[in-house]
Protein backbone atom coordinates (compact mmCIF):
# COMPACT_ATOMS: atom_id res chain seq x y z
CA UNK A 1 0.00 0.00 0.00
CA UNK A 2 1.27 3.21 -0.24
CA UNK A 3 0.14 6.45 1.23
CA UNK A 4 -1.05 9.65 -0.62
CA UNK A 5 1.40 12.11 -0.02
CA UNK A 6 0.81 16.31 -0.14
CA UNK A 7 2.15 16.25 -3.47
CA UNK A 8 -0.04 13.74 -5.07
CA UNK A 9 -3.21 16.07 -4.35
CA UNK A 10 -4.15 18.40 -6.92
CA UNK A 11 -5.73 21.57 -6.03
CA UNK A 12 -8.27 23.85 -7.03
CA UNK A 13 -6.44 26.94 -7.71
CA UNK A 14 -3.50 25.02 -9.67
CA UNK A 15 -6.97 23.86 -11.95
CA UNK A 16 -7.85 27.04 -12.05
CA UNK A 17 -4.20 28.80 -12.57
CA UNK A 18 -3.97 26.34 -16.10
CA UNK A 19 -7.46 26.92 -17.08
CA UNK A 20 -6.93 30.59 -17.31
CA UNK A 21 -3.62 30.10 -19.37
CA UNK A 22 -4.85 28.03 -21.43
CA UNK A 23 -7.65 30.96 -21.92
CA UNK A 24 -5.40 33.85 -22.10
CA UNK A 25 -3.52 32.03 -25.04
CA UNK A 26 -6.26 31.73 -26.84
CA UNK A 27 -7.42 35.16 -26.73
CA UNK A 28 -3.79 35.87 -27.44
CA UNK A 29 -3.58 34.29 -30.91
CA UNK A 30 -6.83 35.61 -31.62
CA UNK A 31 -5.65 38.93 -30.94
CA UNK A 32 -2.56 38.43 -33.46
CA UNK A 33 -3.22 39.20 -37.14
CA UNK A 34 -1.37 36.47 -38.49
CA UNK A 35 -2.97 33.90 -37.06
CA UNK A 36 -6.27 35.28 -37.90
CA UNK A 37 -5.18 35.50 -41.64
CA UNK A 38 -3.58 32.11 -41.70
CA UNK A 39 -5.95 30.41 -39.83
CA UNK A 40 -8.50 31.27 -42.76
CA UNK A 41 -6.10 30.86 -45.42
CA UNK A 42 -5.72 27.08 -43.85
CA UNK A 43 -9.61 27.04 -43.59
CA UNK A 44 -9.98 28.17 -47.36
CA UNK A 45 -8.00 25.19 -48.99
CA UNK A 46 -9.22 22.67 -46.36
CA UNK A 47 -12.54 23.27 -47.76
CA UNK A 48 -11.49 23.65 -51.30
CA UNK A 49 -9.88 19.96 -50.85
CA UNK A 50 -12.56 18.26 -49.79
CA UNK A 51 -15.13 19.98 -51.75
CA UNK A 52 -13.25 19.61 -55.08
CA UNK A 53 -15.71 17.04 -56.52
CA UNK A 54 -18.64 19.50 -55.95
CA UNK A 55 -17.15 22.89 -57.23
CA UNK A 56 -17.88 22.00 -60.73
CA UNK A 57 -15.43 20.15 -61.74
CA UNK A 58 -13.57 16.91 -64.30
CA UNK A 59 -11.13 14.58 -64.17
CA UNK A 60 -8.01 16.77 -63.80
CA UNK A 61 -5.83 13.52 -65.18
CA UNK A 62 -8.31 13.25 -68.44
CA UNK A 63 -6.54 14.19 -71.38
CA UNK A 64 -8.40 15.34 -73.83
CA UNK A 65 -6.28 16.75 -77.50
CA UNK A 66 -8.92 18.17 -78.91
CA UNK A 67 -9.01 20.75 -76.24
CA UNK A 68 -5.23 21.64 -75.71
CA UNK A 69 -4.14 25.61 -74.89
CA UNK A 70 -7.64 26.73 -74.51
CA UNK A 71 -8.26 30.27 -72.97
CA UNK A 72 -10.04 30.78 -70.17
CA UNK A 73 -13.84 30.68 -69.79
CA UNK A 74 -13.89 28.58 -73.46
CA UNK A 75 -16.37 26.66 -73.72
CA UNK A 76 -15.58 23.22 -74.75
CA UNK A 77 -18.23 20.63 -76.89
CA UNK A 78 -17.10 17.05 -75.79
CA UNK A 79 -18.96 13.42 -76.79
CA UNK A 80 -20.39 11.65 -73.77
CA UNK A 81 -20.44 7.54 -74.19
CA UNK A 82 -23.74 7.53 -75.46
CA UNK A 83 -23.05 9.44 -78.16
CA UNK A 84 -24.76 12.42 -77.33
CA UNK A 85 -22.68 16.06 -77.15
CA UNK A 86 -22.47 18.26 -73.71
CA UNK A 87 -20.54 21.75 -73.09
CA UNK A 88 -18.53 22.87 -70.54
CA UNK A 89 -16.75 26.42 -69.77
CA UNK A 90 -12.81 25.85 -69.09
CA UNK A 91 -12.64 28.85 -66.00
CA UNK A 92 -8.78 28.56 -65.93
CA UNK A 93 -8.79 27.02 -69.55
CA UNK A 94 -6.75 24.15 -70.26
CA UNK A 95 -2.93 23.03 -70.70
CA UNK A 96 -0.90 21.74 -73.73
CA UNK A 97 -2.59 18.13 -73.33
CA UNK A 98 -5.97 19.28 -73.01
CA UNK A 99 -6.50 18.83 -69.23
CA UNK A 100 -8.76 20.98 -67.10
CA UNK A 101 -6.27 24.37 -64.95
CA UNK A 102 -9.42 24.87 -62.47
CA UNK A 103 -9.53 20.99 -61.87
CA UNK A 104 -5.96 20.66 -61.08
CA UNK A 105 -5.88 23.39 -58.95
CA UNK A 106 -8.98 22.42 -56.93
CA UNK A 107 -7.52 18.72 -56.64
CA UNK A 108 -3.55 20.11 -55.85
CA UNK A 109 -5.09 21.62 -52.91
CA UNK A 110 -5.28 18.17 -51.83
CA UNK A 111 -2.08 16.83 -52.57
CA UNK A 112 -0.73 20.13 -50.81
CA UNK A 113 -2.87 19.66 -47.52
CA UNK A 114 -1.22 15.74 -47.50
CA UNK A 115 2.31 17.09 -47.51
CA UNK A 116 1.67 19.71 -45.12
CA UNK A 117 0.65 16.96 -42.91
CA UNK A 118 3.03 14.62 -43.59
CA UNK A 119 5.77 16.98 -42.89
CA UNK A 120 4.34 18.47 -39.45
CA UNK A 121 3.88 14.93 -38.24
CA UNK A 122 7.18 13.84 -39.42
CA UNK A 123 9.07 16.60 -37.78
CA UNK A 124 6.90 16.10 -34.53
CA UNK A 125 7.99 12.35 -34.69
CA UNK A 126 11.57 13.40 -34.85
CA UNK A 127 11.21 16.30 -32.15
CA UNK A 128 9.89 13.92 -29.54
CA UNK A 129 13.15 11.20 -30.68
Amino acid sequence: MSAITPEDVVDSASIAAASSKRKSLWRLALRNPGVIVGGSILLIMLTIGILAPFLGTVDPTRIDPASRNKKPDAEITYRLEDGTTAKRVAIFGTDSLGRDIYSRVLYGARVSLAVGVAVSLGAIAIAAL
